[in-house]
């Protein structure tokens, strides 16, 4: 064996064992021929346009589209899926900042005037309402099935983000912290999951204008939450808001639809599919609430909301491994070579 065929392999080993069964040696042969004659003096390697080829391959065969077995699908349709759930929370998000900017702007009474956006906040404050606006369009484009305007508006809002970060951490490093890292987790895996799991095999996206709004009805809920329980919970002894805030904040509320989600989902055994998915989203939430910020810091109420927050992350942990073990258990068994279907390219 030649050191290219060898190299050859190793690229191929990203490929689902069960394909390279079938037709790794096709495929070698195919790449060998390409090459020509070649001696092992020469230390050719397999080009980036082949090793991109062989990457794109090994997505579409292990989060399955059309013509995917049954596993392979049941992956692919968990991963669209909480590709959804996150930029619907990124939406949800980005609809709730502007009612928060709108205030700080001075156009409603519910923000006191030494809260109110001044000098070169404003600049901020406009970059943070056009950033959530494009998390807002890329999830509507979802919902309508438009694929390739959502890629494109997902992934300039993610890089805005990037850009936002790494701007301050020059400008502020004291304020980089375990937190920022987290939320770029957040940020980012439902980016990823959209670029990934809706490629060119991926199934036809039914479009929903009515889910376009439901982002939109989420912060509303969520305002509305915020004016009702938000002012007593602020009255509350210091002690009990810090028991109490961790579940009130955007990402607690979140966590406490995933542990209610996943609980359900749980009992009334269902779709393996949606069980996969809420775990794969409790994954960056776990990273979120994890108080590594409050750990050693002094105060009334702090260690209330460390341990609360401690607690979150914990159940959201065995919540996880609790849905990925019925997932795996509802599968499919493993079987065939997966084909690679004739979908719509996205």
């Amino acid at each position: 064996m030649s050191l290219l065929e060898q190299r050859y392999r190793f690229v191929l080993r990203m490929l689902p064992a069960s394909y390279r069964a079938e037709r790794e040696e096709e495929m070698v042969d195919a790449f060998l021929d390409a090459a020509g004659d070649v001696r092992d003096e020469d230390n050719l390697r397999p080009g980036l346009r082949e090793v991109a080829s062989v990457a794109g391959l090994a997505v579409r065969t292990r989060i399955g589209g059309l013509g995917a077995p049954p596993r392979a699908r049941a992956t692919g349709d968990a991963v669209r899926l909480f590709a959804l759930l996150g930029l619907g929370y990124h939406a949800a998000l980005a609809w709730d900042n502007l009612a928060a900017q709108l205030a700080l702007f001075g156009l409603n009474r519910s923000a006191p005037d030494e809260y109110l956006v001044t000098g070169e906040q404003w600049a901020w404050a406009l970059l943070w309402i056009a950033q959530g606006l494009v998390w807002a369009a890329a999830f509507a484009m979802l919902a309508l099935a438009r694929m390739r305007p959502a890629k494109v508006l997902a992934v300039t809002a993610l890089a805005a983000f990037v850009l936002t970060v790494a701007v301050r951490a020059l400008m502020w490093p004291e304020t980089m912290d375990w937190s920022t890292l987290a939320y770029l987790m957040v940020t980012a895996l439902p980016v990823v999951a959209l670029l990934t799991a809706y490629h060119a095999d991926s199934p036809p996206v039914r479009a929903s204008a009515p889910l376009t709004a439901a982002p939109l009805g989420v912060a509303v809920l969520y305002q509305a939450l915020a004016l009702t329980v938000g002012p007593r919970v602020a009255d509350s002894p210091v002690e009990s808001v810090g028991w109490l805030a961790p579940w009130l904040d955007p990402q607690g509320v979140a966590t406490a639809a995933l542990l209610v989600a996943g609980t359900v989902c749980l009992t009334r055994r269902a779709n393996p599919s949606l069980l996969l998915a809420l775990a794969i989203a409790a994954v960056p939430m776990i990273a979120a609430r994890v108080p590594f910020g409050y750990l050693g810091a002094e105060g009334d109420g702090v260690q209330a909301l460390t341990l609360t927050m401690f607690a979150q992350s914990a159940a959201l942990a065995v919540l996880a491994v609790a849905l990925t073990v019925a997932a795996m258990r509802a599968l499919p068994r493993v079987g065939g070579a997966p084909g690679v279907g004739q979908g719509r390219s996205a």
